[in-house]
């Protein structure tokens, strides 16, 4: 199989900025240490819309969300044609906002099967524009591609914001692009009182780090993939905040507690053995955040071993 890196440099939905520069941290790091994926794989460069950043905010409740309408319809489109090729796209953050374009890419390649998606992240990620406390975008990409506005009381966001939300809900399928109940989180540790009440309602799988060491990687794998058994198609999202801060506190939300290298490896590799793996986020690499670029660093170090996994599909 063919793997290309796609670039998606936009931290738009960020709170803190460097989040952009994930790729280019991963360059560095495999300068130094050397790498297959990086030294084989095409790579894609999207254009960004981070200048959005000087401009005055005008979505309190979901910052420079219009800044995310070209950026996410572009990267959905890239991400659809490299599939409809046969090509595995691997895309490199940029903030975790960057999802509602992979996700929506992989969902429009493949229409009218089901797709599950495998959420690596110490934030569950599930709040809208009603619901959250920072208007941070990179909180909300699970509740726009699930589409979970309903009724929610709490904030009350501009027209201008939700007639924004409703674009980017329409890029490539309209409507949702899969079901809460072929969603499966990992490393989940730090969300609000609206998340827990979703993941409550709609009852969503949810492995913690605890359990995870309990059992071991390849179990949790296992049971991961079990319970998608009805999906054809997989989006995995790994966001490095969902390593414990002794690695490295290059990204924005740090939690403790968090996975281990070698346990976020082995998920990887799990999940990127099974053919119906077709896509993988790797975004919250920051290296404003960080101290000899070491949370780059152990991402390629995580990643590498999936070349030649992938390669052999």
């Amino acid at each position: 199989m063919e793997l290309r890196l796609i670039e998606a440099s936009s931290e738009i939905g960020a709170g803190l900025r460097g989040a952009s520069m994930g790729m280019a941290a991963l360059r560095v790091a495999a300068w130094k240490l050397g790498s297959e994926l990086f030294g084989h794989v095409e790579e894609t460069v999207l254009r960004n819309e981070n200048d959005v950043l000087y401009e005055d905010d005008r979505s309190p409740n979901a910052h420079h969300i219009d800044g995310l309408i070209r950026f996410e319809s572009d990267l959905a489109y890239e991400v659809y044609r490299y599939l409809r090729n046969g090509t595995f796209p691997i895309v490199v953050g940029g903030d975790h906002s960057i999802a509602i374009g992979s996700v929506s890419g992989a969902k429009m390649a493949a229409s009218k099967e089901r797709l599950g998606v495998i959420w690596i992240d110490a934030h569950a990620d599930l709040h809208t524009p009603l619901t959250t406390p920072s208007g941070n975008v990179h909180g909300m990409p699970l509740g726009l591609l699930m589409d979970l506005t309903g009724n929610e009381k709490g904030n009350e966001p501009l027209h201008y914001t939700m007639d924004v939300w409703d674009r980017l809900k329409k890029i490539g399928d309209d409507g949702p692009k899969f079901l809460p109940e072929d969603l499966v989180f990992i490393a989940l540790r730090d969300y609000e009182a609206e998340e827990r009440a979703i993941i409550e309602k709609h009852n969503i799988k949810v492995i913690t780090v605890a359990e995870l060491r309990a059992q071991g990687a390849e179990k949790a794998v296992a049971e991961t993939l079990e319970h998608l058994k009805g999906c054809q198609r997989l989006h995995v999202s790994f966001d490095v905040d969902s390593l414990d801060p002794s690695i490295s506190r290059g990204t924005g939300t740090p939690v403790p507690d968090g996975l281990m290298a070698d346990e976020a490896c082995d998920l990887l590799k799990g999940f990127c053995s099974d053919p119906r793996t077709v896509t993988l986020d790797v975004v919250e690499i920051n290296p404003a955040l960080d101290e000899g670029n070491a949370m780059a660093e152990a991402t390629l170090n995580i990643l590498e071993p999936l070349y030649n996994i992938l390669k052999s599909r």
